[in-house]
């Protein structure tokens, strides 16, 4: 029996991969805008969660990008990549042994 070998980083680029790609690039460039408005910056709770969401679409756009969406089940991976990314900064919250948004020093 053959088993069939998915290459998709040799699956031609598409005019919508294209369009998606321009505007996710398009998006991280207004998201990053925004995030340095002061209103964000000077509240912790609002700098922390619109951190986060842009984290999470970033991650839901880019994996919708790479597999296609192409059927129902595609939707759970794409926001199983938007979870991923929405909590890669949680390390920094076990490093600082606290919940607390003031920076904190971390000392070895």
């Amino acid at each position: 029996m053959k088993t069939r070998i998915d290459y998709w980083f040799l699956m031609p680029l598409t005019t919508e991969s294209l369009i998606s790609s321009l505007g996710l690039g398009i998006f991280c460039l207004i998201a990053d805008k925004l995030l340095q408005f002061s209103t964000v910056q000077q509240n912790d709770w609002l700098r922390a969660l619109s951190d986060n969401t842009v984290h999470g679409v970033i991650g839901m756009w880019s994996w919708s990008i790479v597999i296609g969406i192409k059927k129902k089940t595609d939707l759970g991976e794409v926001l199983l990549a938007g979870f991923l990314a929405s909590v890669i900064d949680i390390d920094h919250f076990f490093l600082a042994r606290s919940l607390s948004l003031k920076v904190r020093h971390i000392h070895d």
